[in-house]
């Protein structure tokens, strides 16, 4: 997916009444006193999703379908809208009522939600035993079927997984494997903390901090050895060379995921993007100039390989196109909120000096690493090689809750440097490997004869807006994905093209017409 992110919102908090009933059609107002967790989590959601999601929905819509996400936790339960007023049930039986506040009173919604619930764990063993992030799950899990289906709720175990992903987190360098006597030391980054402390592939841990890790599950070893950056940390280790266990003191640093992967391929330097992180543009110059440095005169072209390849954050999209584009526009982002419109042009030049390029895609390659894709191919920068990519045209927005959970919410489109949209048709290759059997066919089929064939497809492509069905269908239908198992044939046409220069500049004149050129 492609997300930037945005800082926690506030919320006002204004009254609103709640009335309850039991066993008879009485009712008895019940003023709230204090606010609590689950109304402060829904204020903010509801007032977040209202001022910047996509597409406007109103809060009622939210907060009624949240309710409804209860069922989860009660089957019995049931939650409906009458009279202008909101009836819980359960068993068919009402429990309590109260009166529905007016379309977007994101306070008076989140108070409803909360007294509610309140009530109804009075009245079912299941919701009372419910602790709040179990709550805060089912409610959002009906909230999110009101939006689209990229928008997402993590509890705060999940979001701190999210954000080792995109952001690193503090670690000594280290892969380990479990055993019953501690953990096996697999591998060992360079220039880390663990590297420079002296630790060696094969060392045995067997304490961290002081604390025996023997019988320890790995995840819980992995918890151990990360924390924040920069604090010091012990390890034990045991060694076959050494005749007693050592304690080495090591100070944590910011590990970010590798998403770079580098290969030398005859004359053509091979470089795997797996995602975005926050490191990711950065990784991809320094492995630029090592092909560059490694080898030399030699070196014909670059392939970027992003087949496979979900996305990540935004900016670092932004940012790789921006190693090799000298001038030109990368991509547009636009949606309802204020914020979420944004233009990103070229501004760096291209550190590979000019260096050929192929862009390996296929149906996962998705979100940033489309924009990455049609920057450069709508550009004139790269050709594109493989199958149709995912057309996940959309940006997330990251929110931060009070639980220190997050919320994703979708908050705009993005669109290619020539304009078009990238949701749901993603991006054309030039040239096309869903049928092929050799590369031989692939190149005749591609680059033999006249070009405006292919032209034309891009031509199509570059045309449609999102709700022109007939000719998104034939686009879909030029150039579908199709796994394959065996030779990699677009790595071979690659290789091909890039090491011809006539075959290459026959490929970039079917990306024609180039923007910003």
């Amino acid at each position: 997916m492609t997300f930037r992110i945005r800082g926690l919102l506030t919320a006002v908090v204004i009254g609103v009444f709640l009335f309850t009933a039991a066993c008879t059609t009485t009712t008895t107002m019940v003023v709230p006193t204090n606010t609590s967790a689950i109304q402060k989590m829904f204020e903010l959601a509801f007032s977040d999703i209202h001022e910047i999601h996509l597409d406007t929905i109103n809060i009622d819509a939210l907060a009624l379908g949240g309710l409804q996400g209860l069922t989860l936790l009660e089957p019995a339960a049931e939650l409906q809208r009458k009279d202008g007023a909101v009836e819980f049930l359960i068993n068919e039986s009402l429990i309590t009522k109260t009166e529905a506040p007016s379309a977007n009173d994101g306070v008076g919604w989140a108070k409803v939600v909360d007294a509610l619930i309140a009530i109804g764990k009075k009245s079912s063993t299941k919701l009372e035993t419910a602790d709040d992030e179990r709550i805060y799950k089912a409610v959002f899990s009906g909230i999110l079927k009101k939006l689209d289906k990229y928008s997402r709720y993590a509890g705060a175990k999940l979001t701190r997984r999210n954000r080792e992903i995109r952001e690193g987190f503090g670690g000594i360098g280290v892969s380990i494997k479990e055993e019953a006597a501690g953990a096996r030391l697999g591998k060992v980054a360079q220039n880390s903390p663990a590297s420079k402390a002296g630790l060696q592939v094969g060392d045995l841990m067997t304490a961290v901090d002081g604390a025996a890790i023997d019988g320890l599950p790995l995840q819980e070893t992995v918890k151990k050895l990360r924390g924040l950056v920069h604090k010091k940390i012990r390890v034990k280790i045991e060694r076959k060379s050494l005749q007693e266990p050592i304690v080495v003191v090591m100070q944590r640093i910011r590990i970010m995921p590798n998403t770079v992967h580098y290969t030398a391929k005859d004359t053509v330097a091979y470089v795997q993007v797996t995602s975005f992180n926050q490191d990711t543009a950065r990784q991809l110059r320094d492995t630029v100039q090592r092909a560059r440095q490694e080898l030399g005169d030699k070196l014909k072209g670059l392939v970027l390989d992003l087949r496979d390849n979900p996305g990540g954050l935004l900016d670092q999209a932004v940012d790789t196109a921006n190693l090799f584009i000298v001038r030109g526009r990368i991509s547009d982002t636009k949606g309802r909120h204020r914020d979420s419109v944004q233009h990103f042009s070229a501004s760096n030049g291209d550190i590979s000096q000019g260096l050929p390029i192929a862009v390996l895609m296929n149906g996962a390659s998705a979100s940033a690493a489309e924009i990455l894709a049609s920057a450069l191919q709508d550009n004139g920068r790269a050709i594109l090689i493989g199958s149709r990519s995912f057309g996940k045209g959309t940006v997330q927005t990251v929110l931060q809750l009070p639980n220190e959970g997050e919320l994703i919410l979708t908050w705009a489109r993005l669109l290619a440097p020539l304009g078009y949209s990238l949701n749901r048709l993603g991006v054309l290759p030039n040239i096309c490997t869903s049928n092929a059997s050799d590369v031989d066919t692939v190149l005749k089929t591609a680059l033999g004869g006249n070009l405006k064939r292919r032209q034309t497809a891009l031509s199509l492509r570059r045309s449609i807006r999102d709700n022109d069905s007939e000719k998104g269908k034939a686009v879909q239908a030029s150039c579908p994905w199709r796994p394959r198992n065996g030779l990699d044939i677009d790595i071979e046409v690659a290789k091909e093209i890039l090491e011809s220069g006539e075959l290459y500049e026959r490929a970039v004149v079917i990306s024609a017409p180039i923007a910003g050129s």
